[in-house]
């Protein structure tokens, strides 16, 4: 998602947009980039690890307390996708994409 050659910066974006887009959901996950990777910090204090941004995703939506906001995040996903363009839109298809193949389908 982020090419074949990814930054810092690119790295830092895409956990600023992640963040940006789960602020005001109580007990998301917070996203911080850490060198090549991401870090994906939970309210109980777990930390996960991830090199990629679906990563990160799967990370947060399959995180306990998301499950209660899951709607709602996915709604803004839906709008941000409709109003970014570059990493940040690519960063929401991302997790509108494996938001969506995590509702059950009979939601």
């Amino acid at each position: 998602m982020l090419g074949p050659i990814s930054t810092l910066r690119h790295r830092l974006i895409a956990a600023q947009t992640i963040n940006a887009l789960c602020h005001g959901l109580p007990g998301i996950p917070n996203v911080q980039a850490a060198g090549d990777s991401w870090l994906v910090r939970g309210m109980t204090g777990t930390v996960i690890q991830c090199a990629t941004v679906n990563d990160v995703w799967l990370a947060i939506l399959q995180d306990p307390a998301a499950l209660p906001h899951r709607d709602r995040l996915l709604q803004r996903l839906q709008a941000r996708a409709r109003s970014e363009t570059g990493l940040a839109l690519n960063v929401a298809t991302s997790g509108l994409r494996i938001g969506s193949s995590l509702v059950p389908e009979d939601a």
